[in-house]
């Protein structure tokens, strides 16, 4: 029997990283929405220096950070087991009780939730 599964803060704490600037996109977004702008009127010089008004680096961070995130955090926890025999292919997923990827993972999934939603309500047609 064969078992896949890593276990490293280290990397971890990158996905965490990675994740963060889509996180406080959003959110300065928000409240810049409701009427709070302390938050993005610190964010908007950054992002308009870092490469004109629509800076591709910042774009491809924010959008798949979070993807690069969920795909470093989630073998953190999950636990893969294969066995081979000449009849038959078993393979076992199990979820270990590991919190910090597990939160990650989660924090993660739900940014590119709301990331998608985003998406879909702005460009709706609906009428």
């Amino acid at each position: 029997m064969k078992t896949a599964t890593f276990k490293n803060n280290n990397i971890t704490t990158i996905a965490l990283v990675l994740a963060l600037p889509a996180a406080c996109f959003i959110v300065s977004n928000l409240l810049n929405e409701i009427g709070i702008t302390g938050l993005y009127s610190i964010m908007e010089p950054i992002m308009e220096n870092a490469g004109g008004k629509e800076p591709i680096g910042w774009n491809l961070l924010i959008l798949f950070g979070p993807v690069v995130a969920v795909l470093l955090t989630i073998f953190q926890f999950v636990r893969i087991e294969w066995h081979f025999t000449q009849k038959e292919f078993s393979l076992h997923f199990s979820v270990q009780k590991r919190w910090f990827p597990i939160l990650v993972t989660a924090a993660s999934i739900g940014l590119l939730a709301f990331i998608f939603f985003y998406m879909m309500i702005e460009n709706c047609n609906c009428h």
